[in-house]
């Protein structure tokens, strides 16, 4: 594809944000309360399950297995804020993944922009991250973490995870239709790369040229972006150069999720 070509797409897709953006806001709002609509408890499960997910990491590592001894910060304030990150990333690329699907009834309606599902997606996981964080900076205060200037760099990380997640999305999408299988082969990269995320253990435990590695994994910039702006007051720019690698990393995803998309947006219908 040229490069004339991904560009005029791309203000294209802008444009179509725009134009649906009320669309957008009713498709996400419509698609959060489902999610909860038929549990009798309702929204109280998008609390009590990251709840309980971080009370059963944080009695394992923390307690059962004595971690985060030589951390700066309380293991459970290190914990929360990797897990937080991390959870938005594998909850919202899970769901992407069947964006197009779940919306058939959509897909064949000469005039809807198919485009914008996995951004439905993207928003309505986005809602319930917010209310992960709500409970997260709770539970930092409570450990004598309180808010600084820096916690507002999450707005950055989160965009930032939204455009990586938007260009796998589109990619993974596009793909389900024609491939079901990969739905399952990404639920076991996210579990792979969640073991090669610091979440519940700490950076300093491996040499520089380990660390190197495991840096390549771009949802590792994410979380510690998390930790700078929440634990540790750092900017953003303090690792300009690993930075640099996310966004040339998330605009190749971009790239390669619009182009798949465009190749096979003709042919959904037929598979739908």
């Amino acid at each position: 594809m040229k490069p004339i070509i991904l560009f005029r797409e791309s203000i294209n897709f802008v444009r179509q944000i725009y134009h649906n953006r009320y669309l957008m806001y009713e498709l996400t709002k419509r698609d959060f309360q489902q999610k909860y609509a038929a549990n009798i408890m309702g929204l109280a499960w998008a609390v009590l399950d990251p709840i309980a997910l971080m009370l059963i990491f944080w009695f394992v590592f923390g307690v059962g297995l004595r971690g985060g001894q030589s951390l700066e910060v309380p293991f459970v304030t290190y914990l929360i804020t990797g897990l937080a990150a991390y959870m938005f990333f594998q909850q919202t690329l899970s769901q992407s993944t069947g964006s197009i699907k779940a919306y058939s009834f959509l897909v064949k309606k000469v005039d809807f922009k198919i485009s914008i599902l996995p951004l439905v997606k993207i928003f309505s996981e986005l809602t319930l991250h917010l209310i992960v964080l709500g409970i997260a900076m709770i539970i930092l205060v409570g450990n004598g973490i309180f808010p600084t200037l820096y916690w507002l760099q999450l707005i950055y990380y989160i965009f930032a995870a939204s455009m990586l997640l938007l260009g796998l999305s589109w990619f993974a999408a596009s793909v389900n239709l024609f491939f079901p299988d990969i739905s399952n082969i990404i639920q076991i990269i996210l579990r792979f790369f969640f073991y090669l995320t610091p979440i519940f253990w700490s950076v300093s435990m491996f040499p520089p040229k380990v660390i190197t590695i495991l840096k390549l994994n771009p949802i590792f910039y994410i979380v510690q972006g998390y930790r700078d702006s929440l634990l540790y007051a750092r900017p953003f720019w303090a690792h300009w150069q690993y930075g640099l690698y996310f966004w040339f990393v998330t605009l190749i995803c971009l790239f390669v999720g619009i182009m798949v998309f465009i190749r096979l947006k003709p042919h959904f219908a037929d598979v739908v």
